[in-house]
């Protein structure tokens, strides 16, 4: 008997919600498995819950921001090791990249990339998890 391939399933945490299905249609038609989440408190609730393979944050959202939510994600043993990818609209100041570093946030993506190239990346960052579960 054949063993079921595993899905890989993400999370959008985005308060807009044509960037969420956005992107989740663009990912579902990838072969993805996709979670939704309006804010960052439901999202890490979800986070929790269903331990995601992989986390993308907006980081403009109200409330508490991407980084804030990041950080406390990564303080959480249960979410810990989730790698997480910030979306984002503008440019990320050296400070925001060196904060990235420092609480341990895989990558970013501008919003304004295109969907080959957004799939592309969503792509490789789950390879390249894959490869450190080997």
């Amino acid at each position: 008997m054949d063993t079921p391939i595993k899905k890989t399933h993400i999370l959008i945490i985005d308060d807009d919600e044509v960037m969420r299905r956005l992107y989740g249609s663009l990912l579902g038609k990838a072969g993805y498995e996709v979670i939704y989440s309006p804010d960052s408190v439901q999202g890490r609730e979800l986070a929790r819950r269903f331990h995601p393979d992989l986390i993308l944050m907006d980081i403009e959202m109200p409330v508490e921001n991407g980084l804030t939510a990041s950080r406390r994600l990564k303080e959480e043993p249960e979410t810990a090791n989730i790698p997480i990818v910030l979306l984002t609209n503008a440019d990320l100041s050296i400070e925001a990249e060196k904060w990235m570093k420092e609480i341990s946030i895989t990558d970013y993506i501008q919003k304004g990339i295109s969907n080959d190239d957004f799939i592309e990346r969503v792509g490789k960052i789950i390879d390249r998890r894959t490869e450190k579960k080997i």
